[in-house]
C-alpha cells in the first residue's frame, strides 16, 4: 500500500504535467471552425524565393473529418501539361503518420499550436527532414508556410503564401 504522502505527490505530479497527446491537440478547432478549412491557391507574387511554374500552379483543399485533416492538392506537371494530384489524411496529433507524397510516401507530424497555426516535419524518402509552421492569418484569407533549416525553427528557408480560392 502506498503511503498517502506519495500518493498525494504523485496525484500533484500528474495534475501539472498534461500528456503529450492532450498538449498537442488542446488547440484543435472544431472542424467547422477550423481556419484552415477551404482551398488555397499560391500566390507567387508573395513567396519567397520565387516560385517555379509547378509551384506557382499549386492548389490544395483542406478538409477535416474529425480530428484529421484531410488534404487533396494540385499542380501542373511540367513539360507535360497534365496534373499530378496527391490526397492523404493525417492526423495532427504530434505523432509521426505516413502519408503519401508524390509517388512515395513521407512521414509526417504536425501539431495545431494554435487554432491558427500548425507546426510540424516530414522525412521525405530520401531520409532529408524538413520542419514547417503554416499559418492563417486573422482575417482567414491568406496562409503563409514557413519552411525551416532547423528544428529549432529559428532559421527561414522559404515563406510561400496561398491565398483562399472564394
Amino acid at each position: 500500500m502506498m503511503p498517502m504522502r506519495t500518493a498525494i505527490v504523485s496525484l500533484m505530479f500528474l495534475t501539472i504535467l498534461p500528456t503529450p497527446l492532450f498538449a498537442q491537440t488542446s488547440h484543435l478547432p472544431e472542424p467547422d471552425k477550423d481556419p484552415f478549412v477551404g482551398t488555397w491557391k499560391a500566390n507567387a507574387e508573395k513567396s519567397r524565393p520565387n516560385l517555379d511554374e509547378a509551384e506557382a500552379s499549386y492548389v490544395v483543399t483542406i478538409s477535416r473529418n474529425g480530428d484529421d485533416r484531410v488534404i487533396s492538392s494540385r499542380t501542373k506537371r511540367p513539360f507535360s501539361g497534365g496534373f499530378s494530384e496527391n490526397h492523404y489524411s493525417i492526423r495532427c496529433d504530434g505523432i509521426a503518420h505516413r502519408v503519401q507524397c508524390g509517388v512515395a510516401s513521407c512521414t509526417t507530424s504536425c501539431a495545431y499550436k494554435a487554432a491558427t497555426r500548425v507546426e510540424g516535419d516530414t522525412v521525405s524518402p530520401d531520409r532529408e527532414t524538413s520542419y514547417w509552421t503554416q499559418e492563417v492569418s486573422s482575417d482567414g484569407q491568406e496562409m503563409r508556410i514557413y519552411s525551416y533549416r532547423n528544428a529549432a525553427r529559428t532559421k527561414v528557408k522559404r515563406v510561400e503564401v496561398r491565398d483562399r480560392v472564394k
